[in-house]
């Protein structure tokens, strides 16, 4: 009985070792690869532009590299955990800012089928660092944010 059980556990379990996929969470997209079963990393970035009247306009470009490892915790069911480091670039009303986070995570991920994905991220403990003109250095620690996604592989 043990033995049909842990075959069919083996039977059901996922191959991710080389999957690649585009993904969009909040406002961002990114390129997942998976290297083999429990190690995989993420790409990503996006651009905002936007003018407000009497303010001036405001731009940002941010881009990240996070890598985490995955374990299968049921079929089609993902429990990941890692890092994501961002770079933030941009100005708010003439006022430029440089910003540098990292940002530990866990989460899930659920496939809907071999190429499609849903996912989310609880972010904890995510630390900040931004530069503006004039040598003015800001710091933030947000202890607990999170996100939603989606994932399209070949």
């Amino acid at each position: 009985m043990v033995l049909v059980a842990l075959l069919a556990g083996v039977s059901l379990a996922m191959e991710l070792g080389g999957k690649t996929g585009f993904g969009l969470r909040a406002d961002s997209f990114s390129v997942r690869r998976f290297f083999n079963n429990s190690c995989a990393v993420d790409l990503g970035g996006f651009y905002a532009n936007s003018a407000k009247t009497g303010q001036g306009d405001s731009n940002q470009i941010s881009v990240f590299l996070s890598g985490f490892y995955v374990r299968e915790i049921y079929p089609g069911t993902l429990l990941e955990a890692g890092a994501a480091i961002q770079n933030d670039q941009g100005s708010e009303a003439g006022v430029f800012f440089n910003s540098l986070s990292l940002n530990p995570f866990v989460g899930g991920e659920v496939f809907i089928n071999d190429h499609v994905s849903l996912d989310g991220k609880v972010f904890f403990g995510a630390y900040s660092s931004a530069m503006s003109p004039g040598s003015i250095r800001t710091t933030s620690f947000d202890i607990l944010t999170g996100n939603l996604g989606a994932h399209i592989y070949l």
